[in-house]
């Protein structure tokens, strides 16, 4: 029986950890352990989940050093042959680790599973799982990413199980990276696994509010490091496979960071239209309103932005 760690970073948690260990304790699926590390919280949670503790739950703690430290330490700590990735306030269904494992018995070693998932505020019950064009079986891992950065679709970083192998073969989380941990390590998995299992009784209850410990603040640093991330999918995917069509998904992702944040924030406006330049395939916004779209391909991206920034300030 293959052996599934579940890691979990925390930091002020404590309203929800103990829903989020207790949902870990019901899965179906015996040889489970968790892997929980407190990130300095400044609340109980600490307190909270060593109440948990036993031979199947791990709890340890370090100073404030972030997320991406709190995994890379959960996972130094674990021992499991796959890897599952929960945020202390996220849960999962009882069968979740069950139906991962029983959709790679038959593919290699060197493949990931990813389940479904949605949002909730309150009760579970909000989330209604709709249909997203990326849950299907991929052969090739990286046209599961391409199709991501192409459709605007996303997984939660909890959708995803590991071989241990992959994880420690992609380098873990990047600790320097400040907006878009999930998005900048998985792209990296991705490209190294081989095929992407879809398993859609494994279900992801994804909490959203106020109180979220994953800051969504824009400022500059944090924008400049967002910008970071989609340089390293390109420089990354470029050495997997230079062709048009990656370029054009990169091209995507830039276009978009632009769109978002380039009038906000002029220096990484610019540092993104040379990324785009050099990709050599123009700007592609896609995924937003028809109109503003049809507008860019009459106007041009750069006229558009600066038009908009004129009359909205933004």
């Amino acid at each position: 029986m293959k052996k599934v760690s579940i890691l979990i970073p925390c930091y002020n948690a404590e309203n929800f950890v103990a829903e989020t260990l207790d949902c870990c304790l019901k899965q179906t699926y015996e040889d489970v352990e968790v892997v929980l590390v407190d990130d300095g919280s400044k609340d109980r949670s600490y307190d909270i989940a060593k109440t948990f503790e036993s031979e199947k739950i791990k709890v340890f703690k370090q100073s404030n050093s972030g997320a991406c430290h709190a995994r890379n330490f959960a996972f130094e700590k674990s021992s499991g042959d796959y890897i599952i990735y929960l945020d202390a306030d996220d849960i999962i269904n009882p069968e979740f680790v069950e139906e991962h494992i029983r959709s790679i018995e038959d593919v290699s070693s060197k493949s990931v599973s990813f389940g479904v998932w949605d949002r909730f505020r309150q009760h579970t019950d909000e989330s209604l799982f709709p249909m997203l064009g990326i849950y299907k079986d991929y052969d090739s891992a990286f046209q599961l990413l391409l199709d991501m950065w192409i459709s605007g679709d996303m997984l939660a970083c909890t959708c995803y199980m590991t071989p241990r192998e992959l994880v420690a073969e992609s380098g873990g989380w990047d600790e320097t990276v400040l907006k878009n941990q999930d998005g900048e390590f998985f792209a990296r998995v991705l490209m190294l696994a081989d095929k992407a299992v879809f398993v859609p009784k494994s279900r992801i209850y994804y909490r959203t509010g106020e109180y979220l410990t994953v800051s969504k603040a824009s400022s500059e640093k944090k924008v400049a490091s967002m910008l970071d991330t989609f340089v390293s999918y390109k420089n990354h995917a470029l050495v997997r496979e230079d062709s048009k069509r990656v370029r054009e998904a990169l091209s995507i992702n830039f276009t978009l960071f632009m769109y978002l944040y380039g009038n906000r924030f002029p220096k990484l406006y610019k540092r993104a239209k040379e990324e785009i330049k050099a990709l050599g395939v123009g700007y592609i916004l896609k995924n937003e309103p028809p109109r503003v779209i049809s507008l860019c391909k009459v106007i041009g991206f750069n006229h558009f932005m600066t038009i908009r920034r004129l009359l909205l300030g933004r």
